[in-house]
């Protein structure tokens, strides 16, 4: 599911955590165990990257409703879709998705 809003845009030269909160997502209680995040390039992007992938580049974490992922290497004028699936302590597999836009530092 989308959330909502976009991420600020990114510098070219930034390396950052993305984070997404699925507290709204997840019934009380409800834990995240698990969490994997895919960067891809959005439909209608001003350029390409054909190693979206390859940004994320170590594991994610995660703690309660809450899952951060590390990012580098974005490329300019590239649109990024983070996405975040997790799984729950009750057997859920849940996702969340947002954009992010790099853009070369003036």
């Amino acid at each position: 599911m989308y959330v909502g809003r976009d991420f600020p845009p990114a510098d070219a030269v930034e390396s950052e955590t993305y984070t997404f909160d699925f507290v709204r997502d997840l019934a009380d209680g409800e834990l995240i165990i698990s969490a994997t995040w895919y960067c891809t390039v959005a439909a209608g992007s001003e350029a390409a990257d054909a190693n979206a992938a390859d940004h994320v580049a170590i594991a994610a974490e995660y703690q309660g409703t809450k899952t951060m992922q590390h990012i580098s290497g974005l490329v300019a004028d590239v649109k990024y879709v983070l996405q975040a699936v997790v799984g729950t302590d009750r057997g859920n597999t849940v996702s969340l998705w947002s954009h992010v836009v790099c853009r070369t530092p003036s």
